[in-house]
Parts: structure tokens; sequence; C-alpha cells
């Protein structure tokens, strides 16, 4: 019959206040019914989630316990619950018949669900012989979606005893495993739990198991021999050495195991930690003794520690914990400025590229290597491969713009990674932005005129008459960069500059203006050559330029109507006057700016 999943329920909402930890710790168990003590086989499950041998710790992501008939499932339910509050834990599909009832009990595969979630058509009943059934579960990674990450875990208890027969059903059970994973192709991910009762490596279970084929079992303690003193370390029943009830006889047989395709031993996405394959409280020391006789050293520095887990597993059940801890694919995570500029033609724009594995596990053994190529495209230059750390921390790759020509440019950085079931394997991020023309400094609007000359006349002895002149930002466009005039050089007596500065010149001149002092000074003719220093207006890449600006000043004999210098006020002065009517040029006699009416009544009042 198939019975409903239950759910943990209770301390739920901790649970999820707290981000999951991604990577996967894998028990198998032979609970034998529950007839042990059950506060101890609690106590070795929280043990387990507790176990930091390999420098962490986390609850079980998966458990596969044996032994498991109809009658103890609700207290299995219930003992997963105390041993791990707080944990949201759901039973796998379970499935069981009267008949393997009566022959051990069914399996039970509990998932955490904040990690995984069974895919339910996945499952299978398998007969393995001696009236017992195999399960298999497909369970899929929370949080890995492109691609999806999945896995299959098979739960098994073969026939027991140790004679040619039994030997002969385990086999039958072993092949058909082998068909049934064989079945599901190439590079399947698949562990295969539970209490095999092999007593050698030569047995042709375990031979069939390790044969080739798809689904090809590795054993991560290796194919060496284990039924002797000398494989003490891989023996997991029995922890007892008192009869009863439950097996005795001492720590001296191998039956429990976690057995996995070469898809989860390349290192490659999903795999194996290598070296965390353990029989959990066995310290390789007690062979052919209870685990609790003397001391036991699993933590060689915590005696203490490793008595209390000894002593609770001699309790519990007539078998010890199976423990193994697997990584996950990363999940790579890219960040980028979408914007930059405006710049100007020629600038130096660096783009970092931050990527991340931001695969949430208790240590960085329990993620695999993220590896990433960021590769720029488009108006983004640059390609180079890293590796990247775990989130929060980041590895920047800078990629550069290509800031050679003006326009409104998008860029795009291409982040892949090759690592196998990897989430966010191919990552877009796109970058836009402006590249400006350098602005173009020039005396006249109509064409690029970088000097010029002005020529006024001003009478002796008349003070001090402005100069301006505009400043032009030539072909002025929204792809050009706006122009500032920073100031002017060469300036001296009796020149002077009134105003030199102006900044972010666009469509509408600026100007700059000068002053001439007629005051003490003899007639004649007075020039002066000044630089007017310009550049681009306050962005990346500006540079600088300048305007050459002539200015001629003649100085009369004294009377400032005479504007041609020849000592009299007559028609040629009126002729330059109304020449320059509605100017600023050297006809402006009272100096306010414009030739205009006051101009000409002054040199009516001055006529010759």
């Amino acid at each position: 019959m198939r019975l409903h999943h239950f759910v943990a329920v209770a301390g739920l909402a901790l649970s999820l206040c707290s981000a999951a930890v991604a990577q996967l710790r894998v028990v198998d168990y032979n609970l034998a019914k529950l007839i042990g003590d059950t506060p101890s086989a609690r106590g070795v499950l929280a043990a387990i989630g507790q176990d930091d041998k390999f420098g962490f710790a986390t609850a079980p992501a998966v458990m596969c316990f044996q032994e498991i008939p109809n009658t103890v499932i609700a207290s299995v339910d219930a003992l997963v619950l105390s041993a791990f509050p707080g944990v949201p834990y759901a039973r796998g599909t379970y499935t069981t018949s009267g008949t393997e009832d009566g022959a051990g009990g069914a399996q039970a595969m509990y998932y955490r669900t904040d990690l995984l979630t069974e895919v339910v058509s996945g499952h299978a009943d398998i007969a393995t012989g001696a009236s017992r059934n195999s399960d298999r579960w497909l369970l899929q990674v929370n949080g890995y979606t492109n691609p999806p990450v999945r896995f299959y875990i098979y739960g098994s208890h073969l026939k027991a005893s140790n004679t040619a027969a039994d030997a002969t059903t385990r086999n039958t059970g072993a092949i058909a495993l082998r068909s049934n994973a064989d079945a599901l192709g190439a590079g399947v991910h698949a562990i295969f739990c539970g209490d095999y009762n092999l007593y050698t490596n030569t047995e042709p279970a375990y031979l069939t198991m390790v044969s080739a084929g798809n689904a090809q079992c590795v054993d991560p303690l290796g194919p060496v021999n284990w039924n002797s003193a000398a494989g003490a370390l891989k023996h997991t029943q029995s922890p007892r050495d008192i009869a009863g009830a439950l097996v005795g006889g001492g720590v001296d047989d191998r039956f429990d195991f976690q057995l996995s395709t070469a898809a989860f031993q390349d290192g490659n996405g999903l795999s194996l930690i290598p070296g965390t394959y353990r029989t959990f409280g066995n310290d390789g020391n007690h062979y052919n003794l209870a685990i609790n006789t003397g001391n036991n050293s699993y933590y060689p520095s915590d005696i203490v520690r490793s008595n209390a887990i000894a002593d609770m597993l001699f309790a519990a059940t007539d078998h010890m914990p199976v423990v193994a801890d697997y990584q996950v694919p990363p999940i790579q995570t890219a960040t980028m400025q979408s914007t930059f500029g405006p710049v100007i033609v020629g600038a130096s724009v660096v783009i970092p590229v931050a990527v991340s594995n931001s695969a949430n596990v208790v240590s960085a053994l329990g993620s695999d290597v993220l590896q990433s190529t960021v590769t720029g495209s488009g108006a983004l230059v640059g390609s180079q491969t890293i590796t990247a750390p775990l989130a929060p921390s980041s590895a920047n790759v800078n990629l550069t713009v290509n800031t050679a020509s003006a326009a409104s440019v998008t860029g795009t950085a291409t982040v892949t990674t090759a690592v196998e079931g990897a989430q966010n394997a191919s990552i877009t991020r796109t970058l836009t932005g402006t590249v400006l023309a350098h602005a173009r400094p020039s005396w006249v609007s109509t064409s690029l005129m970088p000097s010029i000359k002005i020529a006024i006349t001003v009478a002796a002895n008349s003070g001090a008459t402005q100069i301006p002149a505009p400043v032009y930002n030539f072909g002025y466009s929204a792809l050009q960069a706006r122009l500032d005039v920073d100031g002017a050089t060469g300036v001296s007596a009796p020149f002077s500059t009134v105003d030199a500065v102006e900044t972010n010149i666009a469509a509408t001149p600026g100007s700059v203006t000068f002053a001439f002092n007629a005051n003490g000074l003899a007639p004649g003719v007075y020039s002066k050559t000044v630089t007017v220093l310009t550049s681009d207006e306050n962005l990346a890449g500006a540079t600088n330029g300048s305007l050459t600006l002539t200015m001629q000043v003649t100085v009369s004999g004294g009377n400032a109507a005479d504007l041609n210098g020849d000592g009299r006020v007559d028609a040629a002065d009126l002729a330059i006057l109304l020449n320059q009517w509605g100017t600023s040029g050297s006809a402006d006699i009272d100096h306010d700016g414009i030739v205009g009416g006051s101009d000409l009544g002054a040199l009516l009042n001055a006529w010759s």
C-alpha cells in the first residue's frame, strides 16, 4: 500500500527565517524496526547533524532507513521530528506490503523540503528477492531550475545470512537494482543506500554493483577486502557485543553501504566530497568489540563526545549509520553597472563585472568550484576566465569600453561556465552609454577659426575701453562635449582681462572680455596677442585647447571723436561711426558698450 507523505511542521517558521544550506548530507541507517532504545536512536540522528569531523556540520538532507514496517512508520516520523526540531522534513513515497513487513520491513526515506523536492513520478518498487523490495526515489535540488539538478536514491535491504543460497539471492537483488538504474541512461546520478548484508568484496552481489554499465557503482572506500581487522574502519555491524532482540557480536561486518555512480565521483557538479564517507562513530579501534568498549576516538581530540556517541550507537540498534557529504553545483551570479558616461572620445573607461558563486553552503567544500569566463562584445572589450568565490565575495573581470568614436553605444558582457549542473550557466549583462566628440573652440559660428584680430580706435586719455569677443563651440550637437573657457595668458598693461572664464558652452556662444586703458598713453597703435585657454567640459577623456586673440588699439591724438586719428573730426569719422552702428566697435565714443545716438551726438559736437 502507498502511504501519504508527512511534513515536519514543528518549528517550520523558525527554519524558513534563514536560508537553507544547499550542500547535501546523506545518511543510511538500519533502525531494526525501532526495537532498540528510541531515545538513543534520536540522539544518534541529532549527533549526525552536529558531526563536524571534516570541518563542517549540517542536518542531513536525506536519510534512508531500513527495516521500517508499517507498524512503526509513524514512530519513525516522530523520531525524525524530535531529532531535528525546526528542520522541515518530509517522508518520501513509502510503500510496503504484508510480505515485506514480514521480511524485516520496508525502506523509508526522509528529505529536507527546504533543500529538496521529491519527483513522485520517479518512485519505483524493485523486487530484490526474499520477499523484499528496494525503493527508488527521485529528488530535485531546490534552487536549480536552469538546468534542474536531480539524483536518484535507492534504498535496499538485501537477503541476510552467509550461505551460498543467501549470496545468490543477494545477487538477484543486485542484478535487479542495476537493471533498473542502467535503464536510466548514461551519466545518471544515483546513490545506492542500504543494508546489503555483504560479507566480502568478492561476493557476486558486490561485483554486480561495481560492474561496467550506465549505473556502474563506485565504492568510496575502494574495492579492497574489508573482512578483517585491517578493514575495521569500514565496518557497520554490530555496535553491540550482547545478543538478544538486536544482533551482537561486535564490530566486524560491513553490511551497510552508500555506493554511487561515476557521475557522483568525478568532482564536477553534484559529487561526493572526497574523504567524507564514513561509518558514523566508528574509530577503527573496536574490531570484534562493542563500539563503546573502553574509550572511543571517533573525534580524536574529544573523547568525551566520542564516548557519548558510542553509548548511543550501542543502545539504538545493531547497525551503525553510513554518512557521506555531497557538494552541489555552483550558482553563478554576475553583476555589472548598466550605464556609463557620458565620456569623451579617447577616455579610458573600465567596467568591472563581479562574478560570485551564490550556492548557500556551510563550507566551501559544499559547492563545486565555479570557473567562469567573462567576454565582452559590442562596445565592451576583453575576455578573462576566473575562479569565482562564494558570495558575498566576488571576482572582478575588468572590461573596457571602446571610446574611439562619438556615439550612443551598447555593450554586452556574457558570463559562462561549463561546470556540470551549474545554475545560470550563461548570464548576459548589458551596458549603454554615450561617447562625446571633443568640443571645438572657435571665434565664429560658421567655421573653425582658432585665431582672430580685433582692431579698435580710442582717444587718448579716454579711460578703459572693453574689448569683448564671442566664443563658439563649433558644430555643437548632443554627441559633442560642451566647451569651457578656463582663462587667458599673455595679457599685460595697458591691456587687462575683464572676464576670461566660461563653462559649458553648447549651442549658445559664450564670450571673453578684455580691456584697454588709454589714460596717459601717447597716440599710436598698441597691439597684444593673448592665448585664451579652453578645454572640454569636466568629463573623462577631456583635453585642453586654445584660441588666439590679437587686439590692436589705435590711440588717437586726444579727441575721442577722431575715429581715424587724422587730427580732424569730419566725414571720414562719421562714416566709421555709421559703419559700426549698433555694435561695440571702436566708434563707441562714450564707452557705453554700443555705437549709437549718444556717440553720434558726441561726434557732431566735436565736428571740425
